[in-house]
């Protein structure tokens, strides 16, 4: 296990009321900070293509020697209500478009891959009309499958909890989407906030989603750093290795008591852990 996850740290470039990210409107503070800690590895989360000067960004990235593993896209639906899952056909549209000029921005700086979290939204309307909204997004969502794959972008879909969305909430909501979206690259996102809420057993909900995961975000349930909370995470990372997990461990967080600590509680979890950034 300790070879074979990538411990890192989400990011945002823009100045942001988005809660769990850190060092919000100062990316290269950010950077500098996550590479002092030791990490090799940092999430962005996105609002706009114009948030970051890929060229910039790359040489920043080079000369920390650091790879972004992921942009999650959700402050797009969250300010600009560019939501995959909105009952307005034009702002689906749009949300598809947004979506793939993220898409190409993750190709330019070799990002691993993109993520449909909160930009899904919340699903409008009746309970009549519950059932056309859900099958929309879903569509909506397939197209950016389709995109992101013939692009060689991996996709993952983020299961979020009940408060802060209406549809795909646990795990097994995931692997029921990803099998309506139909297409092979297309993996879950499951992250330890969420999962505190949302699933009866961590532990369990991971390993029966198995090879179908392919990325994973720790936030305690407090959603402070991990280990600054009640998440058992040992019995996560057992069943994080029971599977055979291989991928990036992000720490999507809130900034407290400020961004440089919660980052140097993160890497000292993993120290605490045993595992090696």
């Amino acid at each position: 296990m300790k070879n074979r996850i990538f411990p890192g740290i989400a990011l945002s470039p823009r100045l942001t009321k988005f809660g769990p990210v850190m060092f919000s409107g100062h990316l290269t503070d950010g950077l500098n900070a996550v590479s002092a800690a030791g990490f090799k590895y940092a999430e962005l989360s996105i609002r706009s293509t114009s948030d970051i000067d890929p060229e910039e960004l790359n040489n920043t990235l080079e000369r920390l020697n650091l790879k972004i593993t992921a942009i999650a896209t959700g402050q797009a639906c969250l300010f600009d209500q560019l939501c995959l899952g909105s009952e307005d056909d034009q702002f689906r549209k749009k949300a598809v478009e947004h979506f793939r000029a993220i898409t190409l921005l993750a190709k330019k700086i070799n990002s691993g891959a993109v993520i449909i979290g909160g930009i899904r939204g919340r699903l409008a309307g009746s309970d009549s009309d519950y059932q056309k909204n859900f099958d929309n997004g879903v569509n909506a969502m397939r197209e950016c499958a389709h995109w992101t794959e013939a692009n060689g972008i991996p996709l993952l879909i983020e299961p979020i909890n009940r408060y802060e969305t209406n549809w795909i909430f646990t795990a097994a909501d995931g692997r029921d989407l990803i099998e309506r979206i139909g297409v092979n690259s297309v993996k879950l996102l499951l992250d330890t906030f969420h999962m505190n809420i949302e699933e009866s057993n961590i532990a369990d909900a991971l390993i029966e989603t198995g090879d179908r995961l392919g990325y994973v975000h720790f936030a305690d349930n407090t959603r402070h750093a991990p280990g600054q909370g009640q998440t058992d995470f040992k019995s996560i990372l057992a069943a994080l290795e029971k599977i055979n997990y291989s991928g990036p461990i992000i720490a999507e967080v809130l900034p407290l008591p400020d961004d440089k600590t919660a980052v140097l509680d993160t890497a000292k979890f993993w120290k605490s852990m045993n595992i090696s950034l």
